[in-house]
């Protein structure tokens, strides 16, 4: 097995940086404005990635780097090294709840290699939480193992969901309905959290309408490592649009549903 130790100590340290960053605009009403595609950007956006592509340049200069204010580069700057190592960052995930004052957001570090999360951290501050994993390495939150929970039944189940919003702008209304009606409760808990949630066992389904890798890299080896399952809605490893987090069994549930509804 690999050892990716150095990897994820690099990683701990860099989200650690950004959430020291974010914390520092966080409720001092950070100057921000809404981005070509719709989502917005602060300044503690901007000033958290661009100090973590600066260790990463200093530390891993024959990587590459890819966030979600920057976009894909060579680590040094440039064009990106064909086949290299991608660093995966999302400086702050959940940037409305920032804005908004509210404590759920995260800095997302990951690292990926041919087409597969080896590390990842999620690191929020504002909550005291991090949560970290290396592929065969086991999933741990403040530095204490976690696992999902043991199998149950969906009208046992907590689900986390975003906004109802978010599912009708994307064709998933029935699923979220038929979701919400065979569920024990549901929770809007939206973004990282959720995910984080299940991998912990503080719930069992997580599912978001529409993601892109920044959001789900550091998720994966995390959720994985914990004992759950994160894929599309087909049940395919994720490559883009919704994200499904959950138990193994109900995992296939909630697959079942999505196909039922249109969106398998």
């Amino acid at each position: 097995m690999r050892d990716l130790s150095t990897e994820l100590g690099f990683a701990l340290d860099v989200a650690r940086l950004g959430g020291r960053i974010a914390l520092g605009h966080f409720r001092k009403d950070p100057q921000a404005r809404r981005k070509a595609d719709g989502t917005w950007v602060t300044e503690a956006d901007w000033a958290v990635e661009a100090q973590i592509r600066l260790r990463i340049a200093r530390t891993f200069p024959e990587h590459n780097v890819l966030g979600e204010e920057e976009g894909l580069s060579a680590a040094g700057g440039g064009e990106p090294i064909d086949g290299a190592p991608t660093w995966i960052i999302d400086p702050i995930d959940a940037t409305h709840n920032y804005m908004a004052g509210v404590p759920i957001w995260a800095t997302l570090v990951a690292l990926r290699e041919g087409g597969e999360s080896l590390v990842g951290v999620c690191h929020a501050p504002a909550i005291d939480e991090t949560y970290e994993a290396t592929v065969g390495g086991g999933a741990r939150m403040n530095g204490a193992s976690i696992t999902v929970s043991e199998p149950i039944r969906m009208d046992q189940a907590t689900v986390f969901t975003t906004g109802l919003e978010s599912f009708l702008q994307e064709g998933l209304d029935e699923l979220y309905l038929a979701l919400v009606k065979g569920a024990w409760r549901t929770r809007g808990f939206g973004d990282f959290w959720g995910h984080m949630l299940v991998a912990r066992g503080a719930g069992h389904v997580m599912i978001e309408p529409e993601l892109n890798l920044w959001d789900v890299a550091a998720l994966e080896p995390i959720v994985r490592e914990a004992g759950g399952r994160i894929t599309g809605l087909d049940g395919r490893p994720w490559s883009s649009g919704p994200c499904l987090t959950a138990c193994p069994n109900l995992h296939n549930e909630v697959l079942k549903l999505a196909a039922a509804h249109g969106r398998g």
